[in-house]
């Protein structure tokens, strides 16, 4: 009897077998997506193999499949592998794994069209390469060349030549017959490197992100295994793309969080990415000014190879930054301090142009009743609402509940609020106010709500057409803008007392990241940095950009408190809408894996159970447990945990192994 073996998306860890119907007797079907009967639903899933002489047992009957969704092979063995793979280390099905690896949410297009091929045509223009460059790229080639797996870590100041040397790198791998992944922390990033890369690589090249169509991300699939497509550069979940023969892996800017899922499975890039080299003979290169500390560690263990890129392109100076306390400066209409402000009126005076960057969105952070001091809370998450002016509204930036402006205070009535605080829309009516005759394009979420956003900041001030750049997280890394002299951070201090051990690793990082952006090209940068903290250690050692201190300051720090890299740790979340339920629970767990730990004997240890940093979202109390320990010791109590405990009616238990943060 011939059947299929399907698994499915569910959270359930085994296959399930399928007859074929008549009707489709003729078909493909390994490694194809199928619609299956499953219990009284009906779910897509995955044929991982075909049985020819399957015995069935007297007491199963089993349901035959209901059709077929793809005419061609979407697996690939590697594939199958690698959702193993994440299986095992990340705490999940197969089927969810592979629902990650490639989603049941690919369309199949109606009618066929290849995407255009054109033959490999490189244009290599001939750069002034300096010795730092040379040398990476000679390290790079010749691992490629001679099919090494072998990861590099490029620390590589801003404007050092990064870049150059992964087209380079991505050459050599075209060149022999590879193919390449390039990944980058933002969408925002993807519209300048695509025309870097189409004009380097032609239309061998494609776009990967959440912005691109099903439909389109199907013929990128199919174009990829038939070898159109021999490029990919892309976001996080372009590392599953199914190259046959990868070559190289790229991921810039390696010390960003976005490259950690928080959902199910919760999986880091940087470790799928070292899974595929090896399965591959494939080489991995890490790059960033910032590096994350793990990473940097890893490469003084030696088990990443150190490519230092210390100076700028034409040993040209790094902007000066200077620290303005924010401590003796009295209350001002403005959010710009007085040496702010008169730096910015200078650079437009030059015609020059101005990166502000605030990492808060909105116009304030909350309002403030006048009289009795309430501030206005989510009702369903235990955060202040932010207040957006434009259109007006109070918006709760963890679940994205809106409401009107209260025109009465909930708990006095009084009619007058306080606005606290400063986000982006608040700056840019500063800016429109102070300046009005100069463009400003302001780039968070609010404001970038599809693909087109991000060519059109790039392309506007590129163009010139806007003299201010104003936004979040998004305007820190990647770009490049030659008329960039002035970078302000309005606010340095929003992540560097976040009660997590990344806190001040995280705003070393910001700070180096954004300072980066300006004096790039023949004219001199410079950074303003409005602080309460100017002695902070991690702000005194991005004002020098002083790496190698920082980081020296830092382990030492994780080392003493045991903190990665020197163990893995383990996030255990118990969501309940009742918050004396998620309590109980959570105090069951950590009961259940303290007996668990000393029952085997294992150097585990257990912190907590503990309020989250938000202690309500979405409508459900959150608790947490955290662990410390070895990764294998980690593995096999939470697996103990998923499996032996039954969770009670409406308990929701979410466990991430390494996590971005313990917020």
């Amino acid at each position: 009897m011939k059947v299929v073996e399907v698994v499915l998306p569910v959270p359930l860890n085994k296959s399930f077998y399928y007859t074929i119907p008549d009707k489709l007797k003729d078909k493909e079907f390994k490694y194809r997506r199928v619609t299956v009967p499953f219990g009284n639903r009906t779910l897509d899933g995955y044929i991982v193999s075909v049985i020819e002489n399957y015995e069935q047992s007297d007491n199963i009957k089993l349901k035959a499949i209901n059709s077929i969704i793809d005419e061609v092979e979407i697996l690939t063995d590697e594939v199958v592998e690698l959702a193993k793979w994440l299986s095992d280390t990340y705490l999940c099905s197969i089927g969810e794994a592979l629902a990650t690896i490639v989603p049941i949410s690919l369309k199949v297009p109606k009618r066929t069209s290849k995407i255009k091929k054109s033959k490999i045509k490189i244009v290599n223009p001939n750069f002034d390469m300096t010795d730092y460059q040379k040398n990476a790229i000679e390290q790079i080639e010749n691992a490629i060349k001679n099919k090494k797996n072998e990861t590099f870590l490029i620390h590589g100041v801003t404007g050092s030549g990064k870049t150059e040397v992964y087209l380079k790198s991505i050459q050599t791998a075209i060149d022999n017959n590879k193919s390449a992944i390039f990944l980058l922390p933002e969408i925002s990033l993807t519209p300048q490197f695509i025309s870097i890369l189409n004009k380097r690589f032609g239309n061998i090249v494609a776009l990967w992100h959440s912005g691109v169509t099903t439909i389109q991300k199907y013929k990128i699939f199919n174009a990829i295994q038939n070898g159109e497509i021999k490029i990919v550069v892309g976001t996080r979940s372009a590392i599953f793309l199914p190259f046959k023969n990868l070559g190289i892996i790229i991921i810039d800017e390696e010390h960003e969080n976005t490259y950690k899922q928080n959902n199910k499975p919760s999986y880091d890039t940087k470790e799928i990415a070292l899974w595929r080299a090896k399965y591959n003979n494939a080489v991995v290169v890490f790059g960033s000014a910032t590096p994350s500390i793990e990473s940097y560690y890893a490469a003084k263990e030696n088990k990443y190879k150190l490519l230092e890129m210390p100076y700028r392109i034409d040993k040209k100076d790094m902007p000066s930054i200077k620290m303005i306390s924010l401590n003796n400066v009295k209350p001002s209409v403005s959010v710009f301090s007085k040496p702010m402000l008169q730096a910015i009126k200078r650079a437009l005076a030059r015609r020059e142009q101005v990166i502000i960057f605030l990492n808060r969105r909105g116009f304030s952070p909350s309002i403030i009743c006048d009289k009795c001091d309430t501030v206005i809370q989510c009702q369903d998450c235990s955060v202040a609402m932010v207040y957006h002016k434009h259109p007006e509204h109070l918006e709760c930036h963890y679940c994205g509940k809106q409401i009107k402006f209260p025109h009465k205070c909930p708990n006095c009535g009084n009619d007058k609020y306080r606005i606290i605080g400063m986000a982006t829309q608040r700056v840019e009516e500063d800016l429109n106010k102070l300046f009005p005759h100069t463009k400003v394009f302001r780039l968070d979420r609010d404001t970038a709500t599809s693909k087109q956003i991000y060519t059109e900041v790039y392309e506007g001030i590129k163009n010139e057409e806007y003299s201010i750049l104003l936004g979040t997280q998004m305007v820190t890394k990647g770009f490049d803008f030659p008329r960039v002299s002035l970078v302000c951070v309005v606010d340095a201090d929003t992540s560097l007392y976040l009660p997590d051990f990344r806190s001040s690793e995280r705003t070393f990082q910001l700070i180096t990241q954004v300072a980066g952006r300006c004096g790039r090209a023949e004219i001199k940068g410079k950074v303003l940095v409005q602080t309460k903290h100017p002695e902070n250690y991690a702000l005194m050692f991005a004002q020098q950009y002083d790496y190698k201190k920082f980081y020296e300051q830092e382990i030492e720090f994780r080392r003493d408190l045991s903190y990665p890299p020197f163990c893995n740790i383990a996030k255990i979340t118990v969501r309940n809408k009742d918050n004396k339920k998620s309590f109980e629970f959570t105090e069951k767990v950590y009961k259940f894996i303290e007996e668990k730990i000393n029952e085997l004997n294992y150097p585990i240890s257990i912190l907590g159970p503990s309020q989250s940093y938000i202690s309500k979202l979405n409508g459900t109390y959150r608790w947490q447990i955290i662990l410390k320990g070895n990764r294998k010791y980690l593995k096999e109590v939470l697996e103990k945990v998923s499996v032996e405990l039954k969770l009670p009616f409406e308990i929701f238990i979410n466990i991430e192994l390494d996590p971005s943060d313990l917020l």
